[in-house]
């Protein structure tokens, strides 16, 4: 957990103060971050490491989950026979965050369901009414409900020492980029489970395959990225 957010709670509101103290150190890291892509002129070469591909959870795609309302007021199942209200949202509207945190969760064998980790999200506040789900999800969450530590990655080295670890990492990405569509203007979170070569294997919220993408292009796409373990 980022040193700002320490005793700050389990919900998404911060005093002002403590909001300050947070984008400081955010914007910190995330300028550690572009500042490491310098290092992109080296010859990194991995001889495949990481989570084994057989290990690898079953991706969850957001669009699978149309019957989940999961609304800044509720998260819950449609009922049999239910019509989802006009003024009512579902996973696959804004499930990016809770579906690649759920592959997480799979993976360090937390059994938990979607349903129940949107309630939580809502019930503290992550949901919000127009902006989707707050990114400090990921940096509370996985460590104050489950167990499973969260660090920011800083450096593309942090990235890197992170999967061959077999520390999975989310990583926040533009959707525009990732499915070379430019006219989309959301972001999708990622999930990089293992390093082969110049390439990296990950899975995402909108297709049900592990992918294998060009590892430089990821690395200069990704706008902030979280590994998780298990904490002591």
């Amino acid at each position: 957990m980022l040193k700002s957010l320490i005793n700050t709670g389990l919900e998404a509101r911060l005093t002002p103060e403590q909001h300050a103290l947070y984008r400081a150190e955010l914007i910190a890291l995330e300028e550690s971050w572009k500042q490491s892509l310098h290092f992109l002129e080296c010859n990194f070469n991995f001889d495949g490491s990481g989570v084994e591909p057989s290990k690898i959870p079953t991706p969850r795609c957001q669009y699978d989950y149309n019957h989940i309302i999961y609304d800044y007021r509720t998260c819950r199942e449609l009922q049999p026979g239910e019509t989802l209200a006009t003024s009512h949202k579902t996973m696959a509207d804004g499930g990016t965050v809770p579906c690649a945190l759920l592959s997480v969760l799979e993976y360090y064998c937390r059994d938990e369901k979607l349903p129940e980790l949107g309630q939580i999200l809502v019930k503290n506040g992550y949901r919000t009414q127009n902006n989707g789900t707050l990114l400090i999800a990921l940096d509370k969450i996985p460590e104050q409900v489950y167990g499973i530590q969260t660090q920011v990655q800083s450096f593309i080295f942090n990235l890197f020492e992170s999967v061959c670890m077999k520390k999975p990492v989310i990583a926040l990405v533009s959707a525009a980029w990732l499915h070379d569509f430019p006219k989309m203007p959301s972001n999708e979170c990622i999930v990089v489970w293992r390093l082969e070569g110049k390439t990296a294997l990950i899975t995402t919220t909108s297709h049900h395959s592990v992918r294998r993408i060009d590892l430089y292009d990821l690395l200069k796409n990704i706008k902030r990225a979280w590994s998780f373990q298990i904490m002591d």
